[in-house]
């Protein structure tokens, strides 16, 4: 077990953490997945995982673009979010090593789809998905502590729809 990855897959679950809990997607939510994308690729690339390490790497340049987007106040196109994921295919066939590469490549398509919504309650299933293959790709990996720290993204993503998706519209019901 290589404690450097373990340490750094950890620090970037915690920064992921945080960012499922921000209420809306401007700033501050994009920020912080900027941060964990490059910690999460360093993770990766440090295990020898390559198919976690494009998916990061893309992940990275598509949150890059969704945040000059959001300072534009403009929204990531359908168009664009098609590239993103044909490029995230591309990457995932060239770094194919077993069916578990297919967890990641499907995390980096989720991951389009999520940078392209402003809907933080779509964002927030999609995120529901992604935490999960990310569970069993990264324990596959020996990504142990990104493993587990992912099971935390997932139980934060339940808090998160709980607390703004099933929580909220009970409240409007009643008003």
């Amino acid at each position: 077990m290589n404690i450097l990855a373990q340490v750094i897959g950890l620090i970037a679950s915690i920064i992921m953490i945080g960012a499922i809990q921000v209420k809306s997607k401007k700033n501050l939510y994009l920020i912080l997945n900027i941060v964990a994308k490059i910690l999460y690729s360093i993770n990766f690339i440090i295990l020898g995982a390559y198919s976690g390490t494009i998916t990061q790497a893309i992940g990275l340049v598509i949150t890059i673009v969704a945040y000059m987007y959001t300072k534009k106040d403009k929204t990531i196109s359908k168009g664009l979010t098609v590239i993103f994921i044909i490029v995230t295919l591309i990457g995932g066939i060239i770094t194919y090593n077993n069916i578990y590469s297919l967890m990641a490549i499907g995390c980096g398509i989720t991951y389009a789809l999520i940078v392209a919504s402003k809907n933080m309650k779509n964002i927030r299933k999609l995120n529901l998905i992604q935490a999960f293959l990310w569970i069993i790709y990264n324990f596959v990996v020996s990504a142990y502590t990104a493993s587990i720290s992912s099971v935390f993204v997932f139980v934060s993503t339940l808090i998160a729809i709980f607390r703004y998706d099933i929580l909220k519209k009970q409240y409007s019901e009643k008003v």
